[in-house]
C-alpha cells in the first residue's frame, strides 16, 4: 500500500508483485485506459471507504509492465524523432548560411563590375562601349532568333 493524500490506494485482484507498481497510478481504470481520480469514488472501478482508503479494482487482463513497455517504446521513438529533426534542422541552417554567404559573394561581386563598367564608361568620352555592349547584344538576340525560328520550322516540318 501507498499512502497519497491521506488515503492508500490498493491494486485489488492483481498479482502481489505489481500490487505495488499499480498503486502509483492515480484514477480508475476505463476502456480508453486510466482516467483521473473522479470526485465521487463511487463511479468506474474505484471505490472509497469512511476511512478514505480508496481501493482500485483492474480487470485481470489489464498488465501494467505491457503498458509500461509501450510507453517507453513511444519515447524512445520521440526521442529518435527528435534526433532526426535536430540532425535536419543542423543540416539547412548550415545549407541557409552557405546560400547567404554565396548571395552576399555574388552580390560583392555584381557591385565590383559596376563599378568597373561606370568607370570604363565615364574614362570613354566616346560612345564606343555602348555601341560595342549594342552590339553584342544584337548579336545575341539575333542568335536568339534563329535558334527559335528553326525550332519552329522544325516543329512544322517535323
Amino acid at each position: 500500500n501507498e499512502k497519497r493524500g491521506g488515503g492508500s490506494v490498493t491494486g485489488e485482484g492483481v498479482d502481489p508483485g505489481r500490487a505495488g507498481r499499480m498503486s502509483s497510478y492515480r484514477g480508475a481504470y476505463s476502456q480508453g485506459g486510466l482516467t483521473a481520480r473522479p470526485g465521487s469514488f463511487g463511479v468506474g472501478g474505484a471505490t472509497s471507504t469512511s476511512a478514505g482508503d480508496v481501493q482500485l479494482q483492474m480487470p485481470p487482463d489489464f498488465d501494467v509492465d505491457d503498458e509500461v513497455d509501450k510507453l517507453h517504446g513511444k519515447v524512445s521513438m520521440l526521442k529518435q524523432m527528435t534526433g532526426a529533426i535536430r540532425e535536419e534542422t543542423s543540416i539547412r541552417g548550415k545549407l541557409i548560411d552557405q546560400l547567404e554567404e554565396t548571395m552576399a559573394n555574388a552580390g560583392a561581386m555584381m557591385k565590383e563590375t559596376k563599378k568597373k563598367l561606370d568607370k570604363a564608361f565615364k574614362q570613354s568620352k566616346s560612345w564606343h562601349m555602348t555601341y560595342l555592349v549594342c552590339f553584342c547584344l544584337a548579336i545575341f538576340l539575333g542568335w536568339y532568333m534563329l535558334y527559335k525560328i528553326g525550332r519552329f520550322v522544325r516543329f512544322f516540318t517535323g
